[in-house]
């Protein structure tokens, strides 16, 4: 029993190593790729090395969440393909150990990384992630506040309140969350026959207490041409919980949000009518992190564990990444299909993971049965 212990803890020492050597190298790796790219962003700006070198190290996390599967499948690999080079695997299984007890250590071992990534890590990347968004408006953009500015800009509609019958469109190409500034806004009125005949364009628009209050105006209609007034007030009925819910439905990043924030963020926008489909997928595929490092641990055994005279060692070592990279793919794209709705959340995310798993333990069943 104690050297069962033993072996286990010297086996997931083995593998947590690997991992770590593996997370540093990439992270390194990453942090450089992102120094070069920063550094062209800033030409012509007096930003500092260290800022640049801040920004760049702070990306680190986002990019770690996205590949973190397969890193954990390759750190896996190689402790597997490490312990077999040296004939440690062959030793522990001529003391009695079967592939099952071998694997054991280390694909429990994975489950915890799991829960650390999804539970601490996780929320640590966010707001690593917020932070360089920070700094990034306020070096690239020349932005001191948090905004929301999407390629082809935020869209409102509501009633006229002075013409119930009538509509308003609204676009903005931009949205500051924190007092809800909407800048660069275009209006548009159309009556009951849905026929444009008005239209506003405002620097600035801000909601205060059922009005929009418009700020360095241009007014057109049929029979005004480029009129330009300092100040106008629509009435409104949208609340700014409202319109803050529907940009974060819209345009927010869900990876800006953890395991923690994502359940009360999926019932307020389903209580404000909203659709919550992408993050209700990015919630269960952070449900199902621990069972899918799981996943990779398992089919790292079969790739893994080769006999050092075997020729083919190299080969399965190859086949393995490969695997991972082809899971990764996969996962990706059907993740894209479940958050825009054309499969179901559970088929977007629990499925790609058992199918996994069940892969992993018939490897493992077929090879420990050879």
């Amino acid at each position: 029993m104690k050297n069962f212990r033993l072996i286990n803890i010297y086996i997931i020492k083995n593998f947590l190593i690997r991992f770590l050597q593996i997370i540093g190298g990439f992270s390194l790796l990453i942090f450089f790729i992102n120094l070069i790219d920063d550094v062209e962003k800033v030409q012509g700006m007096n930003v500092s090395i260290l800022n640049i070198a801040t920004m760049a190290f702070l990306q680190i996390p986002d990019f770690l969440n996205d590949v973190v599967p397969s890193l954990v499948l390759i750190a896996a690999l190689i402790s597997f393909f490490l312990l077999s080079s040296k004939s440690e695997i062959t030793i522990v299984r001529m003391s009695g150990f079967s592939l099952w007890q071998i694997c054991y250590p280390i694909a429990l071992s994975s489950v915890f990384l799991g829960l650390f990534w999804v539970m601490i890590f996780g929320p640590i990347s966010i707001q690593m992630t917020k932070k360089f968004n920070a700094l990034e408006g306020k070096y690239i953009r020349n932005e001191m506040r948090q905004a929301v500015a999407p390629k082809n800009g935020i869209w409102l509609k509501q009633s006229n309140e002075e013409k119930p019958e009538e509509e308003i469109i609204i676009r903005a190409e931009k949205v500051y969350k924190n007092n809800l500034e909407l800048e660069n806004v275009t209006i548009w009125f159309f009556n009951a026959n849905n026929q444009f005949y008005k239209k506003i364009d405002a620097k600035e628009m801000f909601l205060k207490g059922g009005i929009w209050l418009l700020q360095e105006i241009t007014l057109n209609d049929k029979n005004t041409i480029n009129k330009k007034l300092k100040q106008l007030t629509i009435p409104t009925t949208l609340e700014k919980d409202f319109i803050i819910e529907k940009v974060v439905n819209d345009f927010e990043n869900v990876k800006l949000f953890s395991i923690f924030e994502l359940p009360r963020l999926i019932k307020d926008l389903q209580s404000a009518g909203f659709s919550s489909t992408k993050f209700k997928v990015y919630f269960h595929s952070l449900l199902i992190k621990p069972f899918l490092f799981l996943a990779m641990t398992l089919m790292a055994c079969y790739f893994g564990l080769n006999h050092v005279r075997n020729q083919n060692s190299v080969l399965m070592i190859f086949l393995g990444i490969s695997s991972g990279l082809i899971l990764y793919i996969i996962s990706s794209i059907i993740n894209a299909l479940g958050s825009s709705g054309l499969i179901s959340i559970f088929a977007s995310t629990w499925t790609i993971t058992s199918i996994c798993l069940a892969i992993g333990t018939l490897l493992i069943y077929h090879k420990e049965n050879l």
